[in-house]
């Protein structure tokens, strides 16, 4: 069965609004910069018009709010990337989006697992402000509605008037398999325990769920996923902007599955962007964990992997060039959290280890956006400190979403909208970068790094001071030298303060035990007693 996603008709005047978790009120804004350029191309349509001369199709700039397409790759670290100076691993369709938009060089994740950061990304706000602090998986034990409270980006654009929806993984909130209804159009992962796994099948027979209808296909999952994401770009009219999240899982593992000619391409090559040596202070979590002393062939394959993923992403630009969209469309590429490829000698992300690691290589993610008709310039790098949260600011202004000062207060993001920094770099941007797992938490300005571990504590493993400009494999912890001490003192002060600021206590980090594992038999969400 090949992918079928239908026509999604616009909403009219007697269309139902999606009904919200919680009553919430928000307007329309428009942009000044936008609305100044609006006017002008008015003006200059209005001559051409008056001299016999009709704009082509794609030329004039749309009065209209952009298009959103939000690539959310998986396990996708931003050392894997060529923008971000990997000569190793082909990427020109992300090279090609970075020359037309702006690269963050620092951008990181706000926890370096799936389910909290995709959360995040989504809503706005810290792991300990949604509560979701492991990967959710199908057991009876993770069975609640755990966005309940939560507004979602899809449903705020959504009430705005925006088509929305979901290709790929999903993995949030009741059933981590069945996506929100905020989403006009979703196509993901068939429901049941047995089928969670088989999300990550990069290679043979996927099962779907198309609207909650499951069927199966044969092949490439990637190359299916990315059918169905261009069919949604092409089933709807052009007065009504749209929302795409394209979620693939084919950076995720298992490392297996991927075309053998990547493959094989990658063998070939005497690859070196993992540093040889260094291992990490921590115990593996478990056997899976530990770099496998072949991790040239892991590499290879993860590689594979990302060129693979690539091609789709070039895919999708064609399509919105060949429609004439790409002016208007904000197009962003990112992935939920890093991934450790031999880097410390393991294989994961921050779960890899008891206690659960925050290494750079878990944190960092590639975040490039492009809006050529939106933004001032192309081909820029900046090194902001820049994450989800900010990403979900900088979605909404684009939109147009002005969230009003009740729902702005109750959705209490940390997060800060890129667009007026493109327009005034002078502009004041926060310091830090943020991360949390659990019961671990890291600040770092891009220069010194502070890992704070609280209470319920190992009493082998203590908090972490790095210099990552010395030392930027996080071999040396500088935490017990005295001459450091007041570089650990102001950043753990800054810490703290962030956190007390937007933080639920009921949903707080620290509250979390035996944080990892994640399992059936102990599952994070099991708090402490209060």
């Amino acid at each position: 069965m090949e992918f079928c996603l239908g026509t999604a008709d616009p909403p009219d005047s007697s269309s139902p609004v999606l009904p919200s978790r919680q009553e919430f009120t928000m307007t329309i804004q428009p942009d000044p910069q936008r609305v100044l350029m609006t006017c002008l191309a008015a003006v200059l349509a209005i001559s051409a018009l008056a001299c016999g001369n009709s704009p082509n199709e794609g030329e004039q700039l749309s009065t209209q709010r952009p298009n959103i397409v939000l690539f959310l790759a998986d396990d996708h670290g931003q050392w894997a990337s060529g923008p971000y100076g990997n000569e190793e691993v082909d990427t020109p369709a992300l090279d090609r989006l970075a020359q037309s938009g702006v690269l963050m060089a620092n951008a990181s994740s706000p926890s370096p697992v799936c389910s909290p950061a995709r959360t995040s990304l989504l809503t706005g706000r810290l792991p300990s402000q949604h509560g979701i602090h492991d990967f959710l998986s199908e057991h009876p034990d993770f069975d609640q509605d755990w966005l309940a409270d939560e507004v979602l980006l899809p449903e705020l654009l959504r009430n705005a008037g925006y088509r929305t929806g979901l290709i790929g993984k999903w993995h949030c909130a009741a059933t981590s398999l069945v996506p929100d209804p905020s989403f006009d159009r979703w196509l993901s992962y068939d429901q049941g325990p047995e089928d969670w796994p088989n999300q990550y099948l990069h290679q043979g027979t996927v099962h779907l769920s198309d609207q909650g209808t499951p069927f199966s296909v044969n092949g490439f999952q990637l190359e299916h996923l990315g059918r169905a994401a261009r069919q949604f770009i092409t089933s709807g009219g052009p007065e009504q902007p749209y929302f795409l999240l394209f979620a693939p899982t084919e950076t995720h593992s298992p490392f297996t599955g991927h075309p053998e000619d990547l493959v094989e391409r990658y063998r070939n090559q005497n690859l070196t962007a993992v540093p040889a040596g260094g291992t990490s202070p921590f115990p593996a979590a478990n056997e899976g964990s530990v770099a496998p002393d072949d991790s040239g062939e892991t590499l290879a394959q993860y590689y594979a992997a990302v060129s693979h993923q690539d091609t789709e992403l070039a895919s999708l630009l064609d399509l919105l060039e060949k429609r004439g969209e790409l002016e208007n469309t904000l197009v962003i590429y990112t992935s939920d959290h890093g991934l450790m490829v031999g880097h410390h000698g393991l294989l994961g992300k921050s779960n890899a280890t008891l206690p659960q690691n925050l290494y750079e290589e878990s944190i960092r993610v590639p975040m490039v956006l492009s809006w050529p008709g939106g933004f001032p310039e192309a081909g820029i790098t900046l090194d902001l400190p820049f994450d989800h949260l900010d990403l979900f600011q900088t979605i909404l202004e684009a939109a147009g979403v002005n969230l009003g000062e009740d729902l702005q207060g109750r959705i209490n993001s940390p997060g800060m909208s890129l667009l007026p920094q493109l327009h005034d770099t002078n502009r004041e941007w926060r310091r830090y970068s943020f991360t949390e797992h659990g019961n671990a938490r890291q600040i770092n300005d891009g220069h010194f790094k502070l890992v704070r571990r609280y209470p319920p504590l190992d009493p082998r493993f203590g908090d972490e001071l790095y210099d990552l400009e010395a030392d930027p494999g996080e071999s040396t912890n500088l935490m017990e030298e005295n001459s450091y001490s007041q570089i650990g003192a102001e950043l753990r002060t800054a810490l703290d303060r962030h956190f007390e600021q937007y933080e639920d206590p009921e949903h707080s980090g620290r509250t979390v035990i035996d944080q990892p594992p994640c399992n059936g038999i102990e599952p994070w969400k099991r708090l402490a007693d209060r």
